[in-house]
């Protein structure tokens, strides 16, 4: 590969990871977790949720680290805002996978190619001896 077209090549790469560094979201606006709505019973027996329609109650599920779940209970005027930074979150994670490789790309563009390729040694099966 001639160094001129490397060196065309690193550019681009660089300029994409730029690219994508600068339409990442706000980093303290990030969510990590999921929006969930649920239909409940209250548990009234004179209450319409008992026969019909149930009550919606929506929240914020995050999986914590050793398996244990945590439900947060969000008002109406919070679940946009949770809603942003669980995208925010997904954002920001799209990203890094995008920048791995980007950053994988350029390690190989950079390394030096050897004088030599290394090659494994062919193995013959030993030549029967004449008598």
């Amino acid at each position: 590969m001639s160094y001129v077209y490397k060196d065309v090549r690193l550019k681009r790469l660089r300029e994409r990871r730029r690219r994508i560094l600068e339409k990442l979201p706000p980093l303290e606006e990030v969510l990590r977790g999921s929006v969930l709505v649920r239909s409940l019973r209250c548990g009234k027996p004179r209450c319409h949720c008992a026969e019909g329609e149930r009550h919606r109650a929506t929240y914020l599920s995050v999986t914590l680290a050793g398996g244990r779940t945590e439900q947060i209970s969000l008002p109406a005027a919070l679940v946009p805002v949770a809603e942003r930074g669980v995208a925010h979150y997904h954002a920001w994670w799209t990203a890094i996978e995008q920048l791995s490789a980007i950053n994988r790309d350029l390690i190989r563009q950079q390394r030096q190619p050897s004088a030599q390729p290394h090659r494994r040694p062919v193995r013959r099966s030993p030549r029967p001896r004449r008598p």
